[in-house]
């Protein structure tokens, strides 16, 4: 195995340093110009910017005599604030593009106090020559982790870096209790919203008897009707959908909850908290439990109907629902590729004369090019056969059968499953009932998350063989992140992820995996450079997955 070298023949010394180096190499970082990550906007009022503001500047007081600079990071490394009192030091930044939303990411800047620091989950000192970037290596720091206390997840990265070769060792203690000193402030904090959240569920079941449930990260608040309404899955759910609505604001939704009836649920953030959402629900008329599509049942006014969508989303059992029959005449357009052409085209033509009540064609954009004159026809409407075609996305159509296609009356195009994480818990529940009669899956929180995390290249039919092997799992009915098959399991920080990082975290995956794991296919599927593509990998979990 080759030892990484420093560009000018020389060892990057300790291990955790070479490892650092090594990491850096395999993101691409370039020793003289860095990763190029680019600058981002970031949070400087969020509650991270907020508990470190008064540990910093008495930290920079602290330091006053010292030629230094502070520098607070998010969970991304993404710069928040510095606090720099050195003239030369500032200068050494801007030549870098240190500055306020740059990244500090190992694959942006390779081995560096703050990328170091989150990459380890440790405090890290780095002097000199160990910087891996050509342009740091006149500076020396220290980087320290900031974890909440009670969640143990990184919230961010303190660092102080000065001039020369080597820092005063006392910097290393010096900044971790700084980085303690901010942890406090932000349990404080989070207790002071753990208040207003209380005072918010006081006041909402003061003034109402409907079902109430109150979330933030640590405080689950309901009354005795909510819990009813709920039953033993609903939780999960609405676990769910508290960073949905913390994210993208309020909603107004129904969902079939595990164990229960549907439920109309309006959700809304509580003022002046970080992450906590109100919920008021109320029960609906129970939905019965049929195939596992996504059923919006547009209203059909003509025919033909293009049902369009990745393979395993259900294309083929939302075409029956549309024609209204469990059984119609199927016509895969893969058997004019394994059979003579006119053979295909002969059988379909036939059908149509005879008056064939109902016909899917399916797979319509594997057709050879000479049969689409044949299809051409019978895209009018005005045949008495309801015709239905199945497709690949409609954005991955050819261009020729993307024009003749856009004649069909009608277009359905059912989600990918990756983009239906908040129904996971639902379908996992429904397709138990369907594999096996009375067997019975809840998934826990932390279940329904990896779940929700995965991108599911094979959609619904890939769900389903995951729910068989769950259902003849030995005496449990709930399911938790441990019984899921490993290759679903992204880690613990894919757990933790909001509602638009899964989306980003699906998407990725998805694009891993139409690319066979090949990462640099995969970041121009995506239009993103493959430095980023690593970066993004590791900050959502995805290099455990």
């Amino acid at each position: 195995m080759a030892t990484d070298t420093a560009p000018g023949g020389g060892s990057p010394g300790r291990a955790d340093i070479a490892s650092s180096w090594h990491r850096a190499r395999m993101a691409g970082v370039d020793p003289e110009r860095g990763g190029g990550a680019g600058i981002a906007e970031v949070d400087r009022a969020g509650r991270l910017a907020v508990a470190a503001e008064p540990v910093l500047r008495a930290l920079a007081e602290e330091l006053a005599d010292e030629p230094f600079s502070v520098q607070l990071a998010d969970t991304d490394c993404r710069i928040l604030d510095i606090w720099c009192g050195d003239r030369a030091l500032g200068r050494a930044f801007d030549d870098i593009g240190l500055v306020v939303g740059a990244s500090a990411d190992e694959s942006a800047l390779g081995t560096n106090g703050i990328g170091t620091a989150a990459a380890t989950g440790a405090g890290v000192a780095v002097h000199g020559e160990e910087h891996f970037l050509t342009g740091l290596r006149r500076l020396s720091c220290f980087g320290h982790p900031i974890r909440h206390p009670l969640r143990r997840r990184t919230e961010g990265v303190l660092d102080i870096t000065v001039q020369g070769g080597r820092a005063n060792p006392l910097f290393g203690p010096l900044l971790s209790r700084a980085a303690r000193d901010i942890e406090a402030r932000i349990v404080e904090a989070a207790r002071d919203d753990d208040r207003r959240l209380f005072l918010a569920f006081q006041e909402a079941t003061r003034r109402r008897t409907d079902p109430i449930a109150v979330l933030g990260p640590e405080v689950v608040l309901t009354n005795r009707s909510a819990v009813t309404v709920l039953g033993p899955g609903g939780m999960d759910v609405l676990a769910a959908l508290r960073t949905e609505v913390v994210e993208n604001g309020p909603l107004t939704r129904v969902l079939q909850i595990p164990d229960g009836p549907g439920i109309r649920v309006c959700a809304e953030t509580v003022a002046d908290t970080a992450e906590g959402v109100l919920f008021q629900l109320a029960p609906v008329r129970p939905a019965s439990r049929g195939p596992l599509v996504r059923r919006p049942r547009p209203a059909v006014t003509g025919w033909p109907v293009l049902v369009a969508g990745e393979p395993g989303t259900g294309r083929s059992t939302e075409a029956r629902r549309l024609l209204g029959v469990e059984d119609p005449v199927v016509l895969p357009a893969s058997e004019a590729l394994t059979a003579p052409a006119r053979d295909w085209a002969a059988r379909l033509a036939a059908l149509v004369e005879a008056g064939a009540p109902a016909v899917v064609v399916d797979e319509v954009h594997v057709l050879p090019d000479e049969l689409w004159a044949v299809l051409r026809p019978l895209l009018h409407g005005d045949v008495r056969t309801r015709l239905v075609l199945t497709s690949c996305p409609v954005a991955e159509l050819p261009p020729a059968a993307s024009r003749l296609l856009a004649r069909c009356r009608h277009r359905v195009e059912p989600a990918p499953l990756r983009e239906r994480g908040a129904e996971i818990p639902e379908l996992v529940a429904r397709a138990a009932e369907q594999l096996r009669p009375g067997r019975e899956l809840i998934l826990t929180p932390s279940a329904a998350a990896a779940l929700s995390s995965y991108a599911w290249p094979g959609n619904l039919t890939e769900l389903v063989g995951v729910v068989s092997e769950l259902a003849n799992l030995p005496g449990t009915r709930r399911i938790d992140v441990t019984d899921l098959p490993a290759h679903l399991v992204g880690g613990p920080r894919a757990a933790r992820l909001g509602g638009r990082e899964r989306a980003e975290r699906a998407a990725i995956g998805h694009a891993l995996a139409a690319a066979g794991g090949n990462k640099r296919e995969a970041a121009l599927a995506l239009g993103i450079s493959r430095t980023t593509l690593y970066r993004r990998i590791r900050a959502l979990g995805l290099d455990h997955a």
